[in-house]
């Protein structure tokens, strides 16, 4: 499992492998998330290593709530994927395939 973010203003998603899985580490992290000010609610999912942080961009901002989960140790920005990453790639491998695909039909793409 990788990182995953994707942020837009109120509203930060992430995937960390931290609690992919695992019980015990996404209640650590809901718990640590919800004590911190301006956080108005969550959604976790330990099955895809998931959290939503519904946020109030007054009082948090994302890079201040990334700083703190990076610190705790249960995020890396550095490793992870946007959204923007993820779509190109999966194009990317779309692509591959129809041009395969293209390629076989009798007299290929021209």
């Amino acid at each position: 499992m990788e990182y995953y973010v994707h942020h837009v203003p109120g509203r930060l998603r992430i995937q960390t492998p931290f609690i992919h899985n695992n019980e015990d580490n996404a209640h650590r992290l809901c718990e640590y998330i919800r004590g911190i000010t301006g956080v108005k609610s969550l959604d976790s999912h330990v099955l895809t290593g998931s959290v939503t942080i519904h946020y109030d961009p007054k009082c948090v901002n994302c890079e201040k709530l990334l700083c703190m989960l990076e610190k705790k140790g249960w995020f890396s920005l550095l490793h992870a994927k946007t959204n923007d990453e993820v779509i190109k790639e999966e194009s990317e491998k779309v692509m591959e395939v129809a041009f395969k695909i293209a390629e076989s039909v009798e007299g290929g793409i021209e």
